[in-house]
């Protein structure tokens, strides 16, 4: 009996080994195993929620108009006042409403070009991945279909008016005899994209970067969206809105008081720095997860399948997780702290009372406005790049990774 039990115990640990040695095997660096591993796909999906956010939350601050009517069309960062003011123009739209989001409001307005956006991925990632001689035939038909689109619909109105009315030119005062117009019948789609592309632009690039793996897009993606940025400030700044006025709705020039996160930020602040974070966010995510795989990719392939390769890219990117997390943190702290630096030096001017600037500091209005916080953050930056002298920061961050490094053992 005793025997037996040795037998099999030692058969059940024998199993046990192989099956480790066979998961070792079967787990490689390849780029189709590494895009099932659970670490790649947590920075993807990071990257692709930080970046449905990021466009949620620039349509609430970026996407109004002074003008609260919806048929009037302004640039703002909003789709469906475009899209409705072309609908009165042109009287109907090809792309269904419920795809464009039209006669819809808040989060139910951008699911139908979300949809749009997904299925434009999936399409852009599988014509990349097909040949040169497919890619070339599909640019073939599509512009055969382009083709056909405006000549077909022009030469049959013509042939069906040449009957009825007689032989005559295509372009006519008539209406009846007029056949320019359909050869821009395809214009019309052309503009719903347009208006699509203003808003949705960054989000078809940035989840083609992401799932298609493209450093490119995704930093065109995040470089959009700065522009979006800078052309509002540039068109809502004062001076420019005396002569020209566009009707988009200006931020307020004073920041606000801090009553968020202890007194640290304003809610305006708040949303800006919610925009920071989360452009940070996407592009640190996805640009790492494109990252690791291209490392991954540049190994022999007897390193690909080496276990103690794995085990090293496994440990990079559990780390890479772990600081992520910890650096997202940090800035966001930081940054609360240096927008919120010029408090701190009224109180400290505060302190020293009978100089005779005291109060002129302490009533400042321009460290309530936009450049007040700027120079808040610059003298924040300096104060801390003084302190370098006084702290010793790579001993500190010494202690912190070594302490991070005891808490994931």
């Amino acid at each position: 009996m005793l025997s037996f039990l040795k037998l099999y115990y030692s058969q059940g640990g024998e199993k046990i080994e192989l099956g480790e040695k066979e998961k070792q095997k079967i787990e490689t660096l390849h780029i189709p195993a590494l895009r099932r591993k659970w670490q790649i796909l947590t920075l993807q999906i990071m990257s692709t929620v930080s970046l449905l956010l990021l466009l949620k939350r620039m349509t609430e601050i970026y996407g109004t108009c002074s003008d609260n009517n919806s048929e009037t069309w302004c640039p703002s960062y909003e789709h469906t006042r475009g899209l409705m003011w072309l609908e009165s123009n042109e009287g109907s739209l090809l792309i269904p409403d419920f795809l464009l989001g039209v006669n819809q409001s808040g989060l139910f307005s951008l699911l139908g070009p979300l949809v749009l956006c997904i299925v434009g991925t999936i399409a852009f990632e599988r014509f990349w991945s097909s040949s040169l001689e497919l890619q070339t035939r599909i640019k073939q038909g599509i512009a055969a279909v382009f083709g056909l689109w405006i000549i077909v619909p022009f030469i049959l109105s013509w042939i069906i008016a040449t009957f009825r009315y007689g032989l005559h030119f295509p372009w006519n005062s008539n209406d009846s005899m007029n056949h320019i117009g359909d050869l821009f019948s395809p214009l019309g789609l052309v503009l719903e994209f347009v208006f699509l592309g203003i808003v949705f632009a960054p989000i078809l690039v940035g989840l083609v970067g992401i799932w298609g793996l493209s450093k490119r897009a995704i930093t065109w993606s995040v470089g959009y969206y700065i522009i979006v940025i800078a052309f509002h400030a540039v068109l809502t700044f004062e001076p420019i809105v005396s002569e020209v006025d566009v009707g988009l709705e200006a931020l307020p020039t004073q920041i606000g008081e801090g009553t968020m996160f202890g007194g640290l930020v304003s809610p305006l602040a708040s949303s800006l720095l919610g925009i920071a974070i989360l452009m940070l966010l996407f592009l640190e995510t996805g640009t790492a997860a494109i990252g690791h795989m291209q490392y991954a990719a540049s190994l022999p392939e007897e390193s690909k399948r080496d276990s103690e390769y794995v085990r090293q890219f496994n440990n990079v990117v559990n780390s890479h997780l772990v600081q992520l997390v910890v650096v997202i943190t940090m800035v966001s702290i930081t940054t609360a702290l240096a927008l919120a630096f010029d408090d701190l030096m009224i109180s400290i001017v505060g302190i020293l009372e009978g100089t005779q600037w005291t109060g002129q500091v302490k009533e400042s209005l321009e460290l309530q406005m936009t450049y007040g916080k700027v120079i808040s953050a610059g003298l924040f930056i300096i104060v801390v790049a003084g302190l370098r002298f006084v702290i010793p920061w790579q001993i500190v961050s010494g202690y912190i990774e070594s302490g991070i490094s005891k808490i994931r053992s």
